[in-house]
Formats: C-alpha cells, structure tokens, sequence
C-alpha cells in the first residue's frame, strides 16, 4: 500500500503535457471502443499524439502513428501522468470502489480520490457493452459502499446502459450518450468484409457463426476451471454435424465456428486441444483483439450474456442465445437486469434445442423484435459514435 501511494503521487505531482492521449482497453489490447475512438482522432487531427499503453506482443501490431508503450511499467506510469487526456473502456485506471460501510474504507476511498483527482487531466471512458448481467453494487451478494473515478467523463451508447451506469456510479460521473465508437464498422460494407475476412485469416467462401461465451466466477473455481464453465463445457454438448446441416439449410452454405472466449479466460484456452477434438471444425477467434471485426464477418452470432449480442443485433443479422446454466448464473452467481426471455434472440439450454432453435427461425418476427430493442433501450449508434 505504501508504494501504491507513493507512485500516485508522484503521478499526481507530474505535469501534464497539452496534445497528449492515452489509450487503453482491456488491461493492454489494441481493440474495443478506444480503438474506434483513436484512429478517428488521428484523422480528424494528427497533431494530436497518441500512445497506447499495451501488452509487450501488442506493440508490433499498432499502426506507424502511435506510440507504444509496455503497460504496467514505470515509463507507461509516467506517460500516463503527463497525458491531457485518458480514454479507457473501463474507468481509466482512475476508480476506486469502497468494498465496505466503514469509516477506515471510506477514509482510503477519499484519500485515493486526493491522490488520482489531476489538474488539467480528464478521463473519458467509453465502458465496454450494454450490460445484460448485474454488476458492481447490483450483483449478487455484493458489499460495495460507495465509488470513487474523479475528472471522468462516461459516454455510453444507449439510454438502458446510461441509466445502470449512473446507479452503479452513484451518480459521481457525467455521463454522455454519444453512441457506441467500436460498433460503427457493424454498418461495414462488402467490400469491407472481405477485406476483415482476409485480414482475420477467416475462409471467403464460407458463412460463419460466432461463438462468444461470457465470463463464468461464483467464486468457487480453483484455478484453470473458469474456462470449462466460461465456453467449454457448453462446446462439449454440441453436436457439430447437426448444427452446420441446420444452419445450412436454414440459412444457406457452408459453415465455419468460430469461439471466442471472455479476455479473462482466452489465455487458458487450449486451442491445439480443441482443434484436435473437433477436427479442425473451431476457430481461434481471440487470435486478434478487436471483436468487432469478428462481429462484422459473421453471419450468426451464439452467445448467452455476453453484451456482444446488443451491438451485433446492428447488423440485423441472426443471433441466438445458447445458455446450459441460465438458472443457476440468473439467480445464483450474476443476475440479470433484463430476463432473458424478453430479448429478441432465441433462447436455447441444450444443444438439441440450439438446433431447433436454428430450424425454426423466424427472420420476420426476429427483425420486428430487434427493432424495438433499438426503440425501447434508447440506442444512439450510428456510423458516427466515433466523431462524435
């Protein structure tokens, strides 16, 4: 704690530098809404420089005209402290969340507060999703007391996310609701997907169907078992050769799956493992930080309550919901602010019922659904978040 405190203040007693941004998203990924959000301001004014603060194998993939930086080092504390501004997708490495009502947690909580609130610094934090399951002070079983993020400004992309996030805050941070940065390439053109294909390294010639499982933690698991319960467990009861003839004749093609796993797990994921079990059937899809291109180059969408399956419904394009433990994660480990049931995607507990779900789809009420989706949560995304 100590030397937590001395860094801060050092951090606070650096000058700040003016035409100095700093990015960073998921605790060092080139990817997510400050992504969006960073080449738009490049082209709008590239004056302006902009260091991304990344992990180490990141840095050789960021584009000629930004600077990187190894996050977690002394020289990105540094670069940090003296930024003008800081766009992050979660609080900007600014937040202090008081865990309990007692006068020694609320002292340390004003104390971080004093050490991080930077004259002539200002964060602004995009978050990363519409929220399906409960977090923070919602979720089950939780403590926290009060919340701290000083000189942060939160822009949001619909009136749903803003209303939980005002609540989950305290009501401490301004908030704007400006759209979703990162969901402006769902409005993609063709040309632009076979260009993302080529770049994933993802077939031309085949459809393919996205699966992003969330993360799973009741607190339970010892280590390496939150990536059985976060996408693998729920693989293993697929029956791959009935769910590629249904989408086919269903939807049409040749089929490709392709998984991509909550950054908390992705790094457990034993992929030569998978790809031998499935004959090559699945894909890596956390090869690359940026799941927004995943999501412009699928033509169905699997998930359960990941917040994906609110920007994907963009595209207009099919997405289902695939989740075993539903129960137990609504009424047990997260809850829910919404019940599934009431989304406009298909809700599906066992493999066998997946494919049925496919089977019958029904793309005229799905749309109608989707639609008011769009109406009742508030959206403000368009292909412009990012310049706004």
């Amino acid at each position: 704690m100590p030397g937590q405190i001395f860094g801060l203040l050092k951090s606070k007693l650096q000058r700040t530098k003016k035409n100095i941004w700093v990015f960073t998203s998921f605790e060092g990924q080139y990817s997510d809404n400050p992504k969006y959000i960073s080449m738009k301001l490049h082209e709008l004014d590239p004056s302006i420089e902009i260091v991304w603060l990344v992990k180490k194998e990141k840095l050789s993939s960021l584009p000629e005209y930004v600077r990187g930086v190894e996050i977690h080092t002394e020289e990105a504390r540094k670069i940090k402290a003296s930024a003008s501004v800081i766009i992050d997708n979660v609080y900007g490495g600014k937040s202090y969340i008081v865990s309990s009502g007692s006068a020694v947690s609320k002292i340390k909580g004003h104390v971080y507060k004093f050490l991080v609130d930077k004259k002539g610094q200002h964060v602004y934090t995009t978050w990363h999703g519409t929220p399906l399951k409960r977090m923070g002070r919602d979720q089950l079983g939780n403590d926290v007391a009060d919340f701290f993020c000083p000189n942060t400004t939160m822009v949001l992309g619909n009136r749903f996310t803003l209303d939980i996030m005002k609540h989950l805050t305290f009501g401490k941070i301004p908030m704007q609701l400006l759209g979703t940065p990162r969901n402006d390439i769902l409005f993609s053109s063709t040309e632009k997907v076979r260009e993302l294909k080529e770049k994933l390294g993802l077939p031309q010639d085949k459809k393919i169907i996205l699966y992003a499982p969330t993360f799973r933690n009741d607190g339970k698991d010892t280590e390496g078992k939150n990536v059985l319960r976060s996408g693998i467990n729920q693989i293993n009861e697929i029956d791959f050769n009935g769910l590629f003839e249904s989408l086919g004749k269903r939807f049409g093609g040749e089929w490709v799956f392709i998984g991509r796993f909550h950054y908390h797990v992705e790094q457990m994921v034993d992929w030569e493992a998978l790809n031998k079990k499935y004959n090559g059937k699945i894909i890596n899809g956390n090869a690359h930080d940026d799941m927004a291109e995943y999501l412009v180059c699928a033509d169905v969408l699997l998930t359960d309550a990941s917040s994906c399956m609110f920007d994907y419904a963009l595209t207009r394009k099919p997405c289902l919901i695939y989740f075993p433990d539903l129960e137990n994660y609504g009424s047990k480990e997260r809850g829910f602010y919404i019940g599934v049931d009431e989304l406009p995607f298909p809700v599906s507990k066992t493999g066998g019922e997946l494919i049925s779900a496919i089977d019958s789809f029904n793309g005229e009420k799905y749309l109608a659904d989707v639609e008011k989706m769009f109406s009742d949560f508030g959206y403000a995304d368009d292909e412009n978040s990012s310049e706004r």
